[in-house]
């Protein structure tokens, strides 16, 4: 009797060790298969092809997605020219910003070109500074609006540097991408 339940317990013990031995193999080459059909192109025109033989077109696709989060006469950036931060505002006037600045951290609007990446994390750090110097020296009004409360010169600064980088980062793109 002890003889054929060691068998049982020998068979169990293959048995699982077995399947554990077809999942790992099965989920090893599923993890392939899966990066093997993964790319980073973020644009939605850019092939696997483009992002490996012409950085420029997976630049431009990037550049045309950034400029329509954030356009230069309209928007945020816009918002940003022209509202002086010492009355009453609406975020909703910064909400470019905010998609910009999240979709950066989830690794949004990463250039080939390593001199307009360079310039483009510059100006992510730029936002993220003046909103986090925004959130916390504004208070939300009863009506809805913000009001700043405090270091309402340090903001017009943040702007200022904000928004030189991003001409800047502009200025650039439209060189490099052949754009102007």
């Amino acid at each position: 009797m002890n003889e054929i339940l060691n068998h049982y317990q020998l068979f169990g013990v293959v048995f699982i060790t077995l399947l554990l031995m077809v999942f790992l193999v099965y989920t090893f080459l599923f993890q392939r298969e899966k990066e093997e059909n993964s790319t980073e192109c973020l644009a939605p025109a850019c092939t696997k092809e483009d992002q490996l033989f012409n950085p420029i077109e997976y630049d431009k696709e990037i550049f045309q997605k950034f400029k329509k989060l954030l356009p230069p006469v309209a928007g945020s950036i816009f918002f940003l020219r022209n509202n002086d931060m010492t009355v009453v505002f609406h975020k909703r006037g910064l909400d470019g910003l905010y998609a910009f600045y999240e979709g950066c951290k989830n690794g949004e609007y990463i250039f080939k070109d390593e001199e307009l990446d360079e310039l483009k994390k510059d100006l992510y750090f730029s936002i993220e500074k003046y909103l986090l110097t925004l959130d916390t020296n504004s208070k939300e009004t009863s009506s809805g609006y913000y009001k700043v409360q405090y270091n309402i010169d340090g903001l017009h600064i943040l702007v200022d540097e904000l928004l030189k980088k991003y001409d800047k980062l502009i200025s650039l793109a439209q060189k490099k991408l052949l754009l102007v």
